[in-house]
């Protein structure tokens, strides 16, 4: 799934490894990738303690998705909280879009081996369909990085971080089911389970049959991972013509591993064992009211609760290590959308947010919408959003010997404020009927204020890096007739940040970029162009074929830290 947005323009698709997927917007971002919201059907899956999304966990397969909206920057007026660089929602099929069933199956090398059934049922009030899927593939082969970024040297060539462990195999469910009833009510029912086991750790192929693990504290190992969900909501159209909508979700992820370790100069075959629990509940109440032929307002409260808990049972060292939090995140947004005159549009917004550690924000959102013509749009528009700091973040961990972060039970990053973005953009949308054809393109400015980084002295992590983005975007699209397509992307970024200044505090140090295209590692985390082509064509029999090209400039990623 991760790899369908390399087909939009700015972008970023890459793998920390094969089973740890990377999508961001913009670059700059580590195999966390925390400044993006990601949502399935309007349900949050950037999830704690690191605020983040696991591609390879989730319980969906592709022939499973309707369609997916992008949202290019910050969109907390509408997507709600860490809505900061970009928005991913993706939108499944609706419950009654099969009558029947499918097997899709798929075999190739790498241990590549998916299969999925898939099956539903139209009836007069309630409709249902299932996924039952399967994944499997061995990841890359000979995966290797300096640790800490490293230039490779002849004396460093036998310490090289090996992490070609990348498999991943995972079964899932989803159900969905939808009950109407009668004409103003509709009542949607999902549920999902995923289990997946992933390669992970680090080799560095110590040929000493006495130390057969790596001396990095993590070597080869699975991690366990199992989650499931439980959505429900209810759609109410009233007799005013406005729509009352109420959901709830339920979210629990458990993640464990066991692992030997080496510690001080000595190897314990006796494993170390870990455990993380996330378990989200959120409940939302959204009322959309036309006020009048040109005016309709969308406002609606939040309330979400998560809660953290950690094991880590380290006999070699006889420790027992454990933490647990519950934060509660309160928002209540509001929307307004004002058809001034035939030509001008009007969107103003904001989200006023107690985040779960305790911040306070509001996040406003201004756009305007010009049309030339009935088929040529201008648009322009600010925003303001905020990344709140991930649990992990305030309480970052002190002692870490695998892939999992357990929390520290006590606050060692107090005071870390939310990042901030300010964003403003000029877009085009033309559309050419007679040529088949359709162009956008977006030019925009990003300031960043208060992002977090490791302090390399305390071994915490604090605000202090500014940064700044600029550049352009560019879809065309071109049709001929109903047989084939083209669609090309295109995108040019420049970043800039006072990493060179704070590269002069010793507790900074590691910020100067080892790139040769740029002294600033922010401005080398970004790449500077990148692009997609894709062309489709259907063929007779009801076949299909497509070929497809992906470019991206070199980047250096920026927060490759201390998590």
């Amino acid at each position: 799934i991760s790899d369908l947005f390399k087909l939009v323009p700015g972008m970023y698709v890459s793998y920390y490894k094969g089973s740890q997927p990377i999508v961001s917007y913009h670059g700059a971002t580590d195999q966390y990738s925390r400044r993006m919201q990601v949502m399935i059907d309007g349900r949050s899956v950037y999830m704690p303690p690191t605020n983040t999304v696991d591609w390879a966990d989730l319980p969906i397969t592709i022939n499973d998705i309707a369609r997916i909206e992008v949202i290019r920057g910050p969109a907390a007026a509408s997507y709600g909280a860490n809505s900061m660089q970009g928005v991913i929602n993706i939108i499944t099929r609706s419950a009654g879009s099969m009558n029947g069933g499918s097997v899709t199956f798929r075999r190739g090398n790498k241990g590549i081996n998916d299969m999925s059934v898939r099956f539903g049922r139209r009836g007069k009030t309630f409709d249902y369909r299932m996924t039952l899927g399967y994944t499997a593939d061995n990841g890359y082969d000979n995966l290797s990085a300096p640790p800490n970024g490293m230039p490779i040297t002849r004396f460093q060539a036998n310490t090289l971080l090996h992490n070609s462990n990348d498999s991943n195999l995972a079964h899932l469910l989803n159900y969905r089911g939808n009950y109407h009833p009668n004409a103003a009510d509709n009542i949607d029912i999902q549920f999902g389970f995923n289990h997946d086991t992933q390669g992970v750790g680090f080799s560095d192929r110590n040929p000493n049959p006495a130390q057969p693990f790596s001396t990095n504290g993590n070597p080869w190992h699975n991690l366990m991972s199992s989650s499931n969900f439980i959505q429900l909501g209810w759609t109410h159209l009233l007799d005013n013509s406005s729509e009352l909508n109420l959901r709830y979700y339920h979210i629990q992820e458990n993640r464990n591993e066991a692992l030997p370790v080496y510690l001080n100069g000595i190897y314990f075959p006796g494993p170390v064992v870990q455990s993380l629990r996330s378990i989200r509940d959120q409940i939302q109440i959204q009322h959309t009211l036309p006020t009048s032929d040109d005016n309709r307002i969308v406002y609606g409260a939040v309330i979400e609760k998560d809660r953290v808990g950690g094991l880590s049972n380290m006999p070699p060292l006889g420790l027992v290590y454990t933490s647990a939090f519950d934060t509660y995140d309160y928002q209540m947004f509001a929307n307004d959308e004002w058809r001034i005159s035939r030509r001008f549009l009007l969107n103003a917004g904001g989200m006023a947010e107690r985040g779960p550690l305790g911040n306070r924000n509001f996040s406003p959102r201004v756009s305007m919408n010009f049309h030339i013509t009935p088929q040529q749009t201008l648009r322009t528009g600010i925003s303001v959003a905020y990344r709140m700091p991930s649990i992990a973040e305030k309480y970052f961990p002190s002692l870490q010997p695998g892939a999992l972060i357990i929390p520290s039970a006590t606050a060692t990053s107090p005071g870390l404020l939310p990042e901030k973005i300010v964003s403003r953009e000029i877009g085009y949308l033309g559309e050419f009927p007679d040529h088949e054809a359709t162009v956008d393109m977006r030019l925009f400015s990003d300031l960043l204020s208060n992002v977090i980084l490791p302090n390399k002295t305390t071994g915490t992590l604090q605000n202090g890096l500014s940064a700044e983005l600029h550049g352009l975007e560019v879809t065309l699209k071109k049709s001929w007739g109903e047989c084939c397509g083209l669609i090309f992307n295109f995108a040019h970024e420049l970043a800039g940040s006072n990493a060179l200044a704070l590269n002069r505090i010793p507790q900074f140090s590691y910020l100067k970029s080892a790139s040769p295209l740029s002294s600033d590692i922010w401005a080398a985390s970004v790449p500077r162009n990148s692009a997609s082509l894709l062309y489709s064509q259907s063929l007779p029999g009801d076949l299909s074929f497509s070929t497809a090209y992906y470019y991206q400039a070199a980047r250096q990623p920026f927060d490759r830290g201390l998590i």
